[in-house]
């Protein structure tokens, strides 16, 4: 929990002492108020743009998921644990039954498992009755791994599945929408406390991102204190490249970073995937991938956020 000094967490720089002096290394404290432009009564203060009822096309302002579909966007190449991220999905969501996963599947079909089928058969094996549960919630885009032209590519197909769904009626604005690897595990009930954890940002244009820690340490706090990765390292390539983490310890709420986004976890409202969706045109990119989407977010007026 967070300390009488820090009431709302602190957040650790790392710095060079040499460089920067005693005073610009370790931690400093975490203030929500910065993120207003100051504490109350600050000349221009103006936080962030909360949902108003009559935009919420009928459904609840914040707090809880009804009426909201959670909608998951996998990008695969050759992936052996894809049937694990699946199970892990489904078996750990409080609400599995308002969950939907597409996956851009990019495979050999005569060497390597199908998403799909892998995680029917883990279900068959560890769910005895339930075979393949929740399998009609899960949309497979498949090409051969010979046409993959690299991860941006691959997510830019997943953002215009998204588009096309809308299209159809099949996805909402305000569903909520979560980009992830596809070699991932979950905390229990993840899909409501990452909602519950996007409605304490405050912010009707929020995006949750980070680099995830490793599953070892699922539910395990580090030191004795609540750790996250915090995004806040790049460097310039032939583009600019994020490239690592800090952390951020007890925070209160997601902490307001913008600019340095992570193509591992993405969650934010839909509206926000059909807004600015991953770039199409951009074959065989690594670098440059990330920080091109954290400026197009930036200039939507989407802030981006380390997750509490």
């Amino acid at each position: 929990m967070p300390d009488k000094q820090n009431p709302f967490g602190t957040i650790f720089l790392g710095r060079d002492e040499a460089t920067y002096g005693k005073d610009g290394i370790g931690d400093i404290a975490y203030d929500p108020d910065f993120e207003c432009g100051g504490p109350v009564g600050t000349p221009g203060r103006a936080c962030p743009y909360r949902l108003q009822e009559k935009d919420a096309m009928g459904l609840t302002v914040t707090g809880g998921r009804e009426g909201r579909v959670l909608q998951v966007g996998i990008a695969s190449f050759r992936d052996p644990l894809c049937p694990d991220t699946l199970y892990n999905i489904f078996t750990k969501a409080k609400r599995p039954q308002d969950v939907r996963v597409r996956v851009m599947q990019q495979n050999d079909p005569d060497l390597d498992t199908d998403c799909l089928e892998g995680y029917c058969a883990r279900m068959a094996k560890e769910k005895p009755g339930q075979d393949c549960a929740f399998a009609d919630q899960v949309f497979i885009h498949q090409i051969h791994a010979r046409e993959a032209a690299g991860p941006t590519w691959a997510r830019g197909i997943l953002s215009e599945d998204i588009a096309q769904a809308h299209k159809a009626g099949e996805v909402s604005a305000q569903d909520h929408c979560m980009s992830i690897d596809s070699h991932m595990d979950f905390e229990p009930e993840w899909d409501e406390k990452l909602v519950d954890m996007w409605d304490l940002a405050a912010n009707e244009y929020a995006v949750l991102s980070t680099y995830v820690a490793a599953t070892d340490q699922l539910g395990v706090n580090l030191g004795n204190a609540h750790e996250v990765p915090h995004l806040c390292m790049i460097e310039y390539t032939s583009n600019v490249r994020v490239w690592g983490t800090k952390c951020a310890r007890n925070l209160s709420k997601p902490k307001l970073t913008n600019a340095v986004w992570g193509a591992g976890l993405s969650f934010s409202k839909c509206h926000a995937e059909l807004k600015v969706p991953v770039d199409p045109h951009s074959p065989y990119i690594f670098d440059g991938e990330e920080f091109n989407r954290a400026a197009r977010f930036f200039t939507y007026g989407y802030d981006i956020y380390t997750p509490n």
